[in-house]
């Protein structure tokens, strides 16, 4: 029989961590997450969504009336569907259900509202529905067709490009066309956009330095961004003041063109390793290679690299961290806001 532990470290407001009934805050190894069943998890500031299959659970701090010990179970509005994609924002939470319905979760008021449908049907005569939703500065949609909403408008582009991911920033987007090509969209004025200024730009606009690599995955938190080659290569831009782009630029805080990383042992000798996954929290970074150790730089301000934080308070250039999880265990990770979750399995022998 199989089962998940997921484990995270990183910022925490809610009781799942506490110690001596007090509030864990900055969580600096990676912790077991006390919740039977937990199938997933979203990361917000001030509270964590866990998912036990389709069911989704809010535990956190998001007013100071709030005082729950206890994850409480989110019930969707009657007939509405349950919940299949969630983003987790600062004011609400967006889902999209079963039933491809899209609810916006209001924190403050705790109440649902209806999203109001703005896919219009297009020339296919397949059902176009949400895939995956982001909440940054604005509210970003992909769906299976391969389009981008920015709700509730429509990002206009040649009908031969099909997006097959995006990832969001404070200010910025990122999307990653079904070719490998690289669109950035939304404010640059911290290199964000890489397009080698720092101007903004509406509308979306090829990344020029990563056109003819095949970028298979991207990430963007914050005002950077990190994405991953076919190659096993990585690629990072944008604000660089925590160091989270793993670019010892000394004085620079600005990395307007995507730039390779080059990763080192010890002794400061280039090693040859494959990035499989990147994922950018609000103020660093971390990769998975394809031997599933984990590399990461900028802020540990939090814990959020899973490091002591008494060892390691930032770094300028990407390390190998210590995460003392059975490697052939490990499922998957992400980082959001200023925390990182790693999904494992647990194989447990029936008798």
């Amino acid at each position: 029989m199989t089962n998940m532990a997921l484990y995270y470290a990183g910022f925490n407001a809610s009781s799942l961590f506490t110690e001596e009934e007090d509030i864990v805050v900055a969580l600096d190894q990676f912790t077991k997450v006390p919740f039977s069943g937990v199938t997933n998890m979203e990361i917000s500031w001030n509270y964590f969504l866990l998912w036990r299959d389709l069911e989704l659970y809010i535990v956190g701090k998001v007013d100071n009336a709030d005082d729950k010990k206890l994850p409480e179970l989110l019930i969707t509005p009657e007939s509405s569907g349950r919940c299949k994609i969630v983003s987790a924002g600062k004011e609400s939470i967006i889902i999209s259900t079963t039933n491809n319905e899209i609810w916006q979760y209001r924190l403050y008021e705790k109440s649902w509202k209806r999203v109001p449908n703005f896919i219009n049907a297009s020339k296919e005569l397949e059902e176009e529905y949400p895939m995956k939703i982001s909440q940054g500065g604005c509210t970003v949609i992909l769906t299976n067709l391969g389009r981008i909403f920015n709700i509730p408008i429509l990002v206009e582009m040649p009908k031969r490009i099909k997006f097959v991911d995006f990832s969001c920033g404070f200010d910025h987007t990122i999307m990653l066309a079904a070719n490998g090509d690289v669109y950035s969209m939304g404010m640059g004025t911290r290199g964000q956009l890489g397009h080698g200024d720092l101007e903004d730009c509406d509308e979306p606009q090829l990344i020029e330095a990563l056109a003819g690599l095949n970028v298979v995955q991207i990430s963007a938190a914050g005002w950077h961004n990190a994405v991953v080659t076919d190659q096993g290569d990585l690629y990072t831009w944008g604000w660089n003041v925590n160091g989270e782009l793993g670019i010892p630029k000394g004085d620079t805080k600005v990395v307007a063109i995507p730039t390779v990383i080059n990763f080192t042992n010890d002794k400061e000798e280039c090693i040859d390793i494959n990035v499989k996954k990147v994922q950018c929290g609000n103020t660093f970074t971390i990769c998975m290679m394809d031997n599933k150790s984990f590399w990461g730089c900028g802020s540990n301000k939090y814990g959020q690299l899973g490091q002591s934080r008494q060892k390691v308070t930032s770094s300028t250039i990407f390390f190998k961290l210590d995460v003392p999880l059975d490697r052939k265990n490990i499922i998957d990770f992400k980082c959001e806001e200023w925390g990182t979750m790693i999904s494992t399995e647990v194989i447990s022998s029936v008798s």
